[in-house]
């Protein structure tokens, strides 16, 4: 008796420590998920940042047209309650309103990211404003209502991007990682049609604005558009390896996530792209890309670029040191820099998209090789949205904002920059920012006119001119509230200083002045 009661005292022991053991084991690797996505840093108050929302009357100023061809000059934009109420030449205004000189200035309305990623830190919300970017879509979900509650309170009125938020992404995977993944807020996997279609009607019941779609299998990939169509959201994203144009194309897809996902299929059809074969591809993607462009237009598919990072790839994995030092890394959120145990960051050693090669004499001809198809892949790339521009294809410019080294509002400026480099027209590109997204999402904004959401940023030069005026931010309006340069000011030296609190890795030696330095 005394043996069993012994017994059963020694297991309960280890049981208990056992659950003790795996208490400690979850609270670390949630600590360390947790630092990955910015959680741990300092927060910015809010509160701090004074803006004038009472109705505003800008006068004197330069306004792009509805369909940004051209700037119409010397005209005076009245805003109440979050609206432009009129756009007309200089007449009579009432005392209510607070007069902002627009004299030499240019309005263009507030730009647009349609491919970001938020983290676990609302300082990003207030980066994007700073930069000019009054409306998101945000491309991954949380198991929790984090993001919902991000875009209520925007909504409330709160200083904040407009904010769209897309569930997923949806991916097929199975196994013991996938459960304890989804434990600590992964995606679940999503393996038949059932289960695409369940969790299709789960998400609208959430309130979420769309449907991700990342690496599904076929089977689940239909069945998700399918049952989006019937209830009435539309999917967004990737185009899974085991998947053809042809299966983009009659999909329904509303959305295709990256540029990049064109280019890997064509290169899936073309049998593989090597060391040897690069050339032959970028003329097989020639051939084919005007009639692949003419069907992505027949069926309404919209592109989100994310262009930019995809020209990085080459320096980011072959010059990791020395392209961190042509980023504005101090604003970044420092979790995301550093990483964790459980995932990578963007430093040296820890970079995803670092080329993992000992550098002798045995492999530099494995260097020279990956290098050469790195290059076809960024030019395939490029030259594909060339084809899109000139067929017409509605194209939205997207960053990818917080994968490596893509920094939150900064990004989408390089974005606009490269669209424009890739051959794109300034008001192109500028329409991609503006006015193509704000109609794919379905949003009353990206036009200067009456009734319209009063987002806007005022810029010091005309855009139409050259895109890189985009970054020349006198002020910013945000759903009516109007940012002075001082309160932008404000903000970035705020969440600059909240990094540099929050910092566990120091990044002084990548802080080096790239005046002289050409991004990629």
């Amino acid at each position: 008796m005394k043996h069993t009661l012994g017994r059963k005292l020694v297991m309960n022991f280890a049981l208990l420590l056992l659950a003790a053991l795996c208490i400690a084991s979850c609270t670390i690797i949630e600590s360390q998920i947790d630092h990955h996505n910015g959680a741990n840093t300092e927060q910015v108050d809010p509160s701090n940042i004074i803006t004038i929302s009472s109705p505003l009357a800008i006068t004197n100023v330069n306004v792009i047209s509805p369909d940004s061809t051209q700037m119409l000059e010397n005209l005076t934009v009245l805003i109440e309650n979050g609206k432009i109420t009129r756009v007309d030449q200089l007449f009579e205004i009432d005392q209510a309103y607070t007069v902002i000189d627009g004299t030499g200035k240019y309005l263009i309305p507030g730009l647009i990211d349609t491919h970001t990623h938020l983290a676990r830190s609302k300082n990003d919300l207030l980066l994007y404003l700073a930069l000019g970017v009054t409306q998101i879509a945000n491309m991954s979900s949380l198991t929790d209502n984090t993001y919902l509650d991000w875009r209520e309170e925007a909504e409330n009125g709160a200083l904040s991007p407009k904010i769209y938020i897309a569930a997923g992404g949806m991916t097929s995977k199975s196994g013991v990682m996938v459960k304890l993944k989804t434990y600590f807020g992964g995606s679940p996997g999503y393996n038949t049609a059932d289960q695409a279609r369940a969790a299709v009607q789960q998400f609208k019941r959430q309130g979420y604005d769309a449907i991700k779609a990342y690496n599904v299998n076929r089977e689940a990939y239909l069945a998700l558009n399918d049952e989006a169509k019937k209830i009435g959201i539309p999917v967004v994203g990737h185009l899974a390896s085991e998947l053809t144009l042809d299966d983009l194309y009659n999909s329904g897809q509303s959305q295709l996530a990256h540029i990049e996902e064109i280019t890997k299929a064509t290169i899936r059809e073309f049998g593989g792209l090597s060391g040897s074969n690069g050339d032959e591809y970028l003329d097989y993607l020639k051939l084919h890309a005007s009639e692949i462009a003419a069907n992505l237009r027949k069926r309404n598919i919209s592109i989100s670029t994310t262009l930019w990072l995809m020209e990085s790839l080459p320096n980011q994995r072959y010059d990791t040191h020395n392209f961190l030092n042509t980023i504005e890394l101090e604003y970044q959120n420092p979790g995301i820099i550093e990483g964790s145990r459980l995932a990578p960051g963007w430093l040296p050693g820890r970079n995803p998209y670092q080329a993992q090669i000992t550098i002798s004499e045995n492999d530099l001809e494995q260097l020279e090789r990956s290098k050469n198809l790195t290059h076809v892949y960024v030019k395939a790339i490029q030259l594909m949205l060339k084809a899109l521009a000139d067929n017409n294809v509605t194209i939205l410019a997207g960053t990818d904002s917080n994968a490596a080294c893509t920094i939150a509002g900064f990004s989408l400026h390089d974005e606009l920059e490269s669209l424009s480099a890739a051959g794109m027209t300034n008001e192109q590109v500028l329409r991609s920012a503006t006015l193509a997204p704000a109609q794919w999402l379905h949003s009353n904004s990206g036009r200067i006119t009456d009734g319209y959401r009063a987002d806007l940023v005022l810029l010091n030069e005309n855009p139409l001119a050259d895109i890189k005026n985009t970054r020349t931010i006198h002020a910013v309006i945000a759903n009516g509230h109007f940012l002075s340069r001082q309160e932008l000011d404000k903000i970035l030296t705020s969440i600059k200083q909240a990094n540099n609190n929050s910092r566990k890795i120091s990044i002084d030696e990548y802080l080096v002045d790239s005046v002289t330095l050409i991004r990629p």
